[in-house]
């Protein structure tokens, strides 16, 4: 199991440091982020595109149309941390998407010290959510607590309480059941080995939770790991976790085919797909603008192999 830390020393300390502005965002939340995102090819702030393509892999978009939208690396996906309660909120709600609990509530920890507030109510309810799938119930317990305190809160807080020493219950509830399956049985530290290599033991260890694997497909290719990404498909595709390739994941295999000849009909790329890439390149080779594919992966590399 990926260790989890930082329990005990919650209780002792609900410090005030800095404002924290976001707040942890709900389901109903993600149609308006998406439809309000204004997409600008010149200036890309980081804060909004990560909340953008958290809002895409909550509706279950990401590795489809990450790429509709001008991307900025890593640092758009996975928001920098910089020891602020509003970064460590929005990252607890990024890793948490990906299945990563433990540095779900690592960073909801985070939060929870840096706020100046008694505490952040989002981030206690994350707390509490982390440890009711951790099975460390009296820690969450114990959240359930300070929560409860909160008038606001306090309807939330009860809710909690019918999972306490109650696996089975943790289990058939539609949120944290399939994150409490998403606990590799492997004892490692989390993100030692980078979040990658923790995101693939997340989806060998239950393969039907998808964003993780939409996570980490993106992950490798706004970073242009294009060896590590066929690593990726060989391993997954049409498994469980993979059984057919996303948008942006079917154009990097159109990529690949560039070295490894015909990879792209190995999986599952259609010949319309692929028709698509050889067009996109013929527009390069005659100099042509290629805007008309400003919504692929393809573009997005030659975007930034421009830069």
């Amino acid at each position: 199991m990926i260790k989890h830390c930082f329990n005990c020393l919650f209780v002792f300390c609900l410090s005030l440091i800095s404002a924290c502005k976001y707040e942890s965002q709900s389901s109903a939340d993600y149609d308006e982020t998406i439809a309000s995102y204004f997409n600008d090819d010149q200036t890309v702030d980081c804060l909004k595109l990560s909340l953008l393509n958290l809002a895409l892999a909550e509706t279950g978009q990401l590795a489809d149309k990450a790429f509709y939208y001008t991307q900025a690396g890593l640092d758009g996906l996975l928001l920098p941390w910089n020891y602020t309660a509003e970064a460590g909120e929005i990252l607890s709600d990024i890793y948490w998407s990906m299945g990563h609990v433990a540095y779900a509530q690592r960073m909801a920890f985070e939060a929870n010290m840096l706020d100046n507030r008694d505490f952040n109510p989002a981030m206690l309810k994350r707390l509490i959510e982390t440890n009711l799938v951790f099975g460390a119930y009296p820690v969450a317990e114990k959240y359930i607590g300070i929560l409860s305190e909160n008038r606001a809160w306090k309807k939330v807080a009860d809710s909690y309480k019918r999972f306490l020493f109650n696996d089975a219950a943790v289990e058939s509830n539609p949120v944290l059941g399939p994150k409490k399956r998403c606990i590799p049985k492997l004892d490692f530290i989390s993100i030692v080995r980078g979040v990658d290599e923790d995101l693939k033991d997340i989806i060998r260890t239950n393969p039907d939770y998808h964003n993780a694997i939409e996570y980490l497909g993106v992950i490798y290719l706004l970073d242009c790991e294009m060896d590590k990404f066929k690593m990726m498909l060989d391993e997954f595709y049409g498994t469980k976790a993979l059984p057919e390739l996303p948008k942006s994941f079917a154009e990097a295999a159109c990529m690949l085919s560039e070295i490894h000849r015909g990879y792209w009909k190995s999986v599952g790329v259609s010949a319309e797909m692929y028709k698509k890439y050889i067009n996109f390149k013929a527009r390069l080779e005659k100099g042509l603008a290629p805007d008309k594919y400003k919504d692929t992966f393809w573009y997005y590399i030659m975007r930034i192999n421009n830069q």
